[in-house]
């Protein structure tokens, strides 16, 4: 009798141990918040930021290793993308509209695309002609650990009419 409590007393110990080994199941995403977020930084977000001329905020939606490529030219990190965010207002020139249309979202996991278009103008100071460009662009982003999205890789190419 009691080698038959001390194998129950074992087998009671194994399964509360084995119980509490278990781990958490993962949270399920919610991908309809992450197409919300994914959306309000790719569009509404960066088009205040353009049209209020400060650049600079748009630089909260990159890693510090982005990669964005325009205009046949590779811009590798965060300090070679704010140098050209930074500059890519032409000279005299203030933006009049700014307008990113996202047109498609994918996620898988903790990637994401993001894909749209853009409508922009540009108003010379002096002479008051308007410069207009029409682009297409793709954004790779990557879930942070805050669960906050962020740019990995983004792409564009002024549209031919």
């Amino acid at each position: 009798m009691k080698k038959y409590v001390t194998l129950l007393f074992a087998m009671v110990l194994l399964a509360g141990t084995s119980c509490t080994n278990t781990p958490e199941p993962e949270p399920k995403p919610d991908y309809e918040a992450d197409k919300q977020a994914l959306m309000k930084m790719s569009s509404e977000d960066w088009d205040a930021n353009v049209l209020a001329g400060n650049m600079e905020a748009n630089m909260d939606f990159f890693t510090e290793d982005a990669v964005r490529i325009q205009d046949g030219l590779i811009y590798a990190g965060k300090e070679e993308i704010r140098n050209l965010l930074t500059t890519e207002i032409r000279p005299g020139f203030t933006v009049a509209t700014c307008e990113n249309t996202v047109e498609d979202i994918r996620i898988s996991g903790d990637l994401a695309t993001v894909r749209g278009t853009f409508l922009g103008s540009w108003a010379h100071q002096e002479w008051g002609d308007t410069l207009w460009t029409k682009a297409a662009w793709m954004d790779v982003c990557e879930r942070q650990e805050d669960g906050s999205w962020k740019v990995v890789f983004n792409m564009g190419t002024e549209l031919r009419e």
